[in-house]
Formats: structure tokens, sequence, C-alpha cells
């Protein structure tokens, strides 16, 4: 009984302080002076592509869309494949 009174107790315990010891705010800062965010100035080249996905038709080549992700076009290849069509990824550099 009074093990169970001091277990109890113990748990009680260590729950209340875990809780008042978490912080109530987070500060975010860069993880390295000096270095460019992901998405930011630092990527110059992810806004200067554009990938055309193109679709063999009739012995030529038609546009079936413009992807900002090269991810997203190799999807496309990927689903129109399957469908049984052929398909290929083309690169366009958009100057600014």
């Amino acid at each position: 009984m009074f093990r169970k009174l001091i277990l109890t107790a113990v748990v009680a315990t260590g729950t209340a302080v875990g809780l008042t010891a978490t912080p109530a705010t987070a500060t975010a800062q860069p993880p390295f002076p000096g270095r460019h965010e992901p998405h930011g100035p630092g990527l110059p080249d992810r806004d200067r592509h554009d990938f055309v996905v193109l679709v063999r038709h009739h012995g030529h080549w038609d546009r079936y869309r413009v992807f900002d992700d090269r991810d997203d076009a190799q999807r496309a290849v990927w689903r129109l494949e399957r469908q049984g069509r052929d398909a290929r990824i083309e690169v366009i550099h958009r100057h600014r």
C-alpha cells in the first residue's frame, strides 16, 4: 500500500515538473550564419527553369503540360507511360 502511494506521488511530481519545465516560447534563428534559406535567394536556379512534358502523338511531339517542379513533371511522365503513351521531359531556361 505504501509502495503504491509513493509511486503515485513520484509519478505525479514528475508529470507536474515535466509540464512546467517546457519553454513557453520558441525562438527561431537561422541554423548557420551566412547561409540562405532553402527557397529564398540562395537558390537562383530554382526559379529559372520550367519543365515541359511532351507526348508523342502521330509521329510528332505535343506539349502536354508545363511544370515548375521536376518531381511533378516526372510523376506526369510516369502516369502517361502507364497509360501506354511515349512521354519525355524538356527543360526550358527562363531569362530574367
